[in-house]
């Protein structure tokens, strides 16, 4: 995300001319670009993306089964009062 953000404000630095990077070159300024383009290749050709998907949607399942199991619990306290 951090990659995303340098990428995109600072060709929009060089454009507008900003006296700072106004003497960076163009390569300079759209070298995080192309960072930012290798690791979405990578994350994508080595399962990166998906490993974190799956753990994600994990980690909600678990937290789901727990909450339910919590949530319809038997406590035999009640049954002895339905009868």
């Amino acid at each position: 995300m951090y990659l995303l953000i340098i990428a995109a404000s600072l060709p929009m630095l060089k454009i507008y001319e900003i006296e700072i990077m106004d003497s960076w070159s163009w390569c300079a300024v759209l070298t995080p670009l192309g960072l930012l383009l290798l690791w979405k290749l990578w994350a994508d050709w080595s399962g990166y993306t998906a490993r974190r998907t799956w753990a994600r949607k994990a980690r909600k399942q678990s937290a789901r089964y727990v909450r339910d199991k919590d949530l319809f619990k038997f406590k035999p306290s009640e049954r002895s009062r339905s009868r």
